[in-house]
């Protein structure tokens, strides 16, 4: 499992790499090179928006648990030329049972579309009781209880603008959580408004 995520990763980061010069470079909708807004530093594709909702799919990769289908919901507003503030919920289904709960700092340190974020915040895991443990120890079972950790979410997506109001980013993040790396990977829809 951990090639497959492995892969993922490298593919999400090429993505990145390769679609951001050539959106960054693309030309506005009236044949210019794109400029910087003087509202809040994006492209001129943004209109003056400077909300965003997106939702999340994707999947949660934690050592131990395997990957899991995971879906949220995001919301920024851009508070300056490269900043903003938002949140975010996230769930983990299958065998991980995660829910997500984040307020966020968004930062665009080179303008257009390449975003970082962090996010401190709270997990709440739904436990599942007496579970076999998949690390191979001679205990073969453990009790997986109901547990709230501390979050802290860093990460990173590039946004490609469709139109005025819409947009799609692949994202990598990594949540520290109880000692434990979790990433989680997949694509934002987002509209803008």
């Amino acid at each position: 499992m951990t090639s497959m995520r492995s892969l993922t990763v490298a593919i999400v980061l090429g993505a990145m790499l390769v679609a951001g010069p050539a959106v960054a470079g693309a030309p506005s909708e009236h044949g210019e090179p794109a400029a910087a807004d003087q509202h809040g530093g994006a492209t001129t594709g943004d209109h003056g928006f400077r909300n965003a909702f997106a939702v999340f799919l994707g999947v949660t990769d934690e050592p131990g648990h395997g990957s899991e289908a995971t879906w949220g919901l995001e919301y920024g507003r851009r508070m300056g030329p490269r900043w903003g503030l938002g949140g975010l919920i996230d769930y983990a289904g299958g065998e991980q049972r995660n829910l997500v709960v984040a307020p966020a700092v968004l930062w665009q340190p080179f303008g257009g579309g390449f975003t970082l974020i962090a996010a401190p915040g709270i997990e709440w895991h739904d436990g599942r009781g007496e579970v076999e443990h998949h690390l191979g120890k001679a205990d073969a079972t453990a009790v997986d209880e109901d547990e709230t950790y501390f979050v802290f979410r860093v990460g990173a997506a590039y946004w490609i603008h469709i139109g005025s109001r819409y947009g799609i980013a692949p994202a990598v993040n990594l949540d520290l959580v109880d000692g434990h790396e979790v990433w989680v990977y997949g694509v934002n829809l987002e509209v803008r408004f």
